[in-house]
């Protein structure tokens, strides 16, 4: 009984502080600077790669124990079949998605990355849906993730079920050349996009602790496999969203061609004319026989007005 009256004890005293440290106005949570985080981490994965092997058997990586060549070492070697490359990106993660959303960081990221297998179907877009395979682990080779047989992914999703630097990366791969699904249920992926990233923190979990593998400002490495990807039409206007970054820069959300700060892949209509853009869009081929009947324009056949440059759903003078 005595042990549980000091139990109790030591248990209020732990919330009364607590409380008083939540009172005290010096005490806070901070998080830190992001340029400075990803300066730190860049230097971390650049040592990473100066101590660790690409072991093509079974294409894992391997701290160097004996004479191996590191991946760093290896990296200008013409003869080498997978060497390291890298891309630069802004983290793209949203919390909103109007035009003028701002996340709050500006940092250039280097993603080094190295392509096992450029894939022998098509590139993917950052807002296609993807279905990949991968294995997440940290730069103590530890694992702290991993789906062997593919899960799907989106984009833009509220629930932040990807993260940017993965979601990046894909593009630099292409997905499967076909599958074939096997007598036994299981289904074979041939001649998928295959690679391994190094991504800083800022475009992974940044201040987040993944279990007690990967901790708080740690970068991270996967393996990504690219099976497949699917076209989206995210506002349902009967133009793939992929049609929808006129500006050709990859970034979705800065086409808002009515200025309603609402980016035109997710926006119903287009030009603010109040006439939707699946109705401007659309036609009847054979109004002789089946008037009424309505099928939609593919993007490439969407007319002009006359007189007009824009296709017609982009046109507010044109409906």
């Amino acid at each position: 009984m005595k042990k549980n009256v000091n139990l109790i004890l030591f248990v209020v005293t732990i919330l009364t502080f607590i409380s008083c440290k939540k009172d005290d106005d010096n005490f806070s949570i901070s998080v830190r600077d992001r340029q400075e985080v990803y300066d730190e981490n860049i230097l971390e994965i650049e040592e990473y790669l100066k101590n660790n092997y690409l072991d093509i058997s079974d294409f894992s990586i391997k701290e160097i124990d004996a004479a191996q060549t590191s991946i760093w070492d290896e990296k200008d070697d013409p003869s080498n079949l997978y060497p390291l490359q890298s891309i630069t990106v802004r983290n793209d993660a949203r919390a909103q998605f109007t035009v003028d959303y701002d996340n709050g960081d500006d940092v250039d990221y280097k993603l080094y990355y190295i392509i096992l297998n450029e894939g022998g179907g098509e590139f993917p877009t950052t807002i296609d849906s993807t279905y990949t395979a991968f294995k997440g682990w940290n730069l103590e080779n530890e694992i702290f993730d991993q789906n062997n047989t593919g899960t799907w992914f989106t984009f833009p999703d509220t629930g932040l079920t990807s993260i940017s630097g993965y979601r990046q990366i894909l593009s630099v791969i292409k997905t499967e050349a076909s599958s074939t699904l096997e007598t036994n249920g299981t289904v074979t992926h041939n001649d998928y996009g295959n690679l391994i990233v190094f991504i800083p923190s800022g475009l992974a979990y940044f201040n987040s602790f993944i279990g007690n593998t990967v901790d708080q400002y740690s970068p991270i490495v996967f393996n990504i496999k690219l099976f497949n990807k699917k076209q989206r039409d995210h506002d349902n206007d009967k133009v793939l969203s992929n049609y929808e970054d006129f500006n050709s820069d990859n970034d979705f959300f800065n086409d808002d061609t009515d200025g309603d700060n609402i980016p035109d892949f997710l926006d119903p209509d287009d030009d603010g004319d109040g006439k939707i853009t699946k109705l401007e869009i659309r036609y009847e081929p054979d109004p002789t026989n089946n008037p009424g009947v309505y099928d939609y324009y593919d993007y490439a056949s969407i007319p002009t007005c006359s007189g007009g440059t824009l296709k017609k759903h982009l046109d507010p003078s044109c409906q």
